[in-house]
């Protein structure tokens, strides 16, 4: 049964929202989305830095389906300019979508979201203005940045990366009976094992498929669903294990062949 907008509200915690951030208010909206726009005004730290006090205009597009889907975020007084870590619809690009989805699995609230993922990107972009440099690392853009956050994650060399993908869009019982990515010799079950199950308890199988389609040049799982289409390709991919089993798992020809 589908839940009421009130009930919607009430689990992702939209009040409390809107009660820390009181220039933020709800907007009418034609769909299921849930449309938070306003004034967004913070006061942020990073560790062993300085603070900034600043405020941004927002468009807040919740998904129906959230957290399952993020939420997009619109800076609609074009302070930020569009090569900032910007998506191509123009919404901002808030970072690995496989990071922001394990800081949701800490606190689902769209509350959280917004403390965890955007008042941390606006932050950056403030410094920014004020010194001409981030304060924090930042990942390359597109595919290769990508593959840079899944190999700190899976805790490997970029270079083989996309064979721990591929593991973990595989059945448990299925991947701990394969060579490990890692070029080892043993069996992925004797090896990197627990990071590997790890993520894909957390995140599921299909996300691991879904990132696998984004990164190869032919999609393996969802062969007939646009990539970008989340949605489609969660009810329509296939996960069958053996789509592996021809496929290079390394990221060379991703990364132009060359090693860093």
């Amino acid at each position: 049964m589908q839940k009421t907008l009130s009930e919607r509200h009430k689990q992702w915690e939209l009040s409390e929202l809107l009660v820390k951030y009181p220039g933020l208010r709800l907007h009418p909206s034609k769909g299921l989305d849930v449309i938070v726009q306003g004034i967004l005004e913070f006061s942020a730290t990073q560790k062993g830095g300085e603070q900034i006090d600043d405020e941004y205009s927002l468009r807040i597009q919740i998904p129906d389906r959230y957290p399952r889907l993020l939420p997009s975020i619109w800076e609609v007084n074009k302070r930020i300019p569009p090569k900032f870590h910007k998506l191509d619809d123009g919404s901002l690009c808030l970072g690995s979508e496989t990071r922001l989805r394990l800081m949701l699995l800490r606190s689902p609230s769209i509350l959280s979201f917004v403390d965890m993922c955007v008042v941390p990107y606006l932050y950056g972009h403030s410094f920014f203005e004020e010194h001409g440099r981030m304060p924090f690392g930042e990942l390359s853009h597109g595919k290769k940045g990508v593959i840079e956050d899944l190999a700190e994650l899976f805790g490997v060399d970029e270079r083989i990366v996309l064979g721990f993908v591929a593991v973990a869009a595989m059945k448990k019982n299925v991947a701990n009976k394969r060579s490990c990515p890692c070029g080892s010799g043993l069996r992925l079950g004797s090896c990197h094992r627990k990071r590997v199950n790890t993520l894909r308890k957390q995140l599921g199988r299909r996300w691991f498929a879904y990132l696998m389609d984004q990164l190869v040049d032919k999609p393996v799982y969802g062969s007939n669903v646009r990539t970008s289409d989340m949605n489609a390709y969660f009810q329509r991919s296939s996960l069958d294990d053996n789509r592996f089993e021809f496929l290079p798992l390394t990221a060379e020809h991703l990364l132009g062949g060359t090693k860093r």
